[in-house]
């Protein structure tokens, strides 16, 4: 007797093989031949029938949906391009949310003390519930919910903050004067400015670029403008730690800062050049860029376009080394597709993979301390070794 297979079984296997004719196609559509497209239906209907006799015969408990995703994720990382990969559909809402600079929680960033375990929070985000509630920087959660987060990790910690939108979690906090709050807090959707500025000494402009996601391009114009509103001389532009973001943003900055030319080519599998030019409005003062290891993609082109157009000087360590951008294409299964499908060149027409990066016209490397309190967002200002080089050539 031959075994039937569940409904919801049959139905993970029809979607994984559309899904996966889907990659298939996505990346052979524009050059496959007969032969390759009947190779690469073959190959759909193998994983299909692999996939049935694991149903068939494999003695353990397991999960087709595990077993779809895995399939799913094996299949984009055998392209070997780093920068593509598969979102199962949890991932992908999760990313879409990033992608407009937003997330589900409560609006805080926190640290755990070395010494003491505490988890102190370090900022709450402009209009987030946990600003909107009284949450203060310097604040340390003791409780949620009345369990004790002694010895809890970070990981451990947001678990016991998830929860559905709208629902509130009660925040025991212990304030530096030694007081005991107890903070009613709702889970909402957060959104999170990648924008951070402020008027430093000597009139200078300090704009901290957090990503190039969503809204980032009218949070940034909206901060130059405050700070030329204020005064502003200078400025020193921000891109440590910054992962990238839509070419979209990044040039609606390049656009604002330069003067007419090129200030984004692309090139498509059929080597055509697209390219993206600024208009002749352009914000005429002197600028530094501050990068790291962690200025990836955008952040990194952001900084070689100034600096190849001699608009900015650029301080801090090497980046990536990047220059292909992607694509983010929603599958049938609810999942996504990341997958990259051009390449991109400066006005110079280097590729930044190429040459391992933007080199900085002033090496400066922060020691293991200042990068671990940079990265928790503890390190003052005064004592950044980077940005005070970058305010000095400012001050020359």
């Amino acid at each position: 007797m031959k075994k039937k297979y569940p409904i919801a079984f049959t139905l993970t296997l029809m979607l994984l093989v559309s899904a996966l004719m889907c990659l298939i196609f996505l990346y052979n559509s524009r050059f496959a031949s007969r032969n390759d497209d009947n190779q690469n239906q073959a190959a759909g209907r193998e994983l299909a029938v692999l996939l049935g006799i694991i149903e068939e015969n494999f003695i353990g408990d397991f999960d087709a949906r595990d077993v779809t995703d895995a399939a799913l994720r094996a299949a984009v990382e055998a392209l070997g391009d780093r920068w593509s990969f598969y979102l199962t559909p949890d991932e992908y809402a999760e990313y879409l949310n990033n992608a407009s600079n937003h997330y589900t929680g409560i609006g805080v960033g926190v640290v755990i003390d070395e010494e003491t375990g505490q988890i102190e929070v370090i900022y709450t985000y402009r209009g987030s519930p946990a600003e909107k509630a009284g949450v203060l920087a310097g604040d340390v959660i003791t409780e949620v919910d009345g369990e004790s987060l002694i010895g809890v990790s970070l990981d451990d910690m947001r678990e016991l903050l998830a929860r559905p939108i709208g629902e509130t979690a009660e925040l025991t906090v212990l304030r530096s004067d030694g007081s005991f709050l107890t903070i009613s807090v709702v889970y909402d959707y957060v959104f999170t400015d990648p924008i951070d500025y402020e008027m430093l000494e000597d009139d200078i402009g300090y704009v901290y670029i957090a990503n190039f996601e969503g809204s980032s391009a009218n949070s940034f114009i909206s901060a130059i403008s405050s700070l030329l509103d204020d005064g502003a001389r200078a400025f020193v532009f921000d891109v440590r730690g910054n992962g990238g973001g839509r070419v979209s943003e990044m040039t609606r900055m390049l656009d604002y800062l330069l003067p007419e030319g090129e200030i984004f080519v692309s090139v498509g599998k059929d080597g055509v050049e697209d390219v993206t030019w600024s208009d002749s409005d352009m914000l005429d003062v002197p600028v530094v860029v501050i990068v790291d290891r962690y200025s990836f993609s955008a952040a990194e082109y952001f900084a070689a376009t100034l600096k190849e157009y001699g608009y900015a000087e650029i301080v801090g360590e090497q980046t990536t080394g990047k220059s292909r951008s992607q694509l983010t294409l929603e599958l049938p299964d609810g999942g996504a597709l990341h997958i990259s499908t051009s390449q991109y060149l400066t006005k110079n027409r280097v590729a930044l993979a190429e040459v391992g990066g933007v080199t900085p016209d002033h090496l400066l490397a922060l020691n293991d301390e200042e990068f671990n309190m940079l990265l928790s967002g503890t390190l003052e200002k005064a004592d950044d070794p980077q940005l005070q080089l970058a305010l000095s050539l400012l001050n020359m």
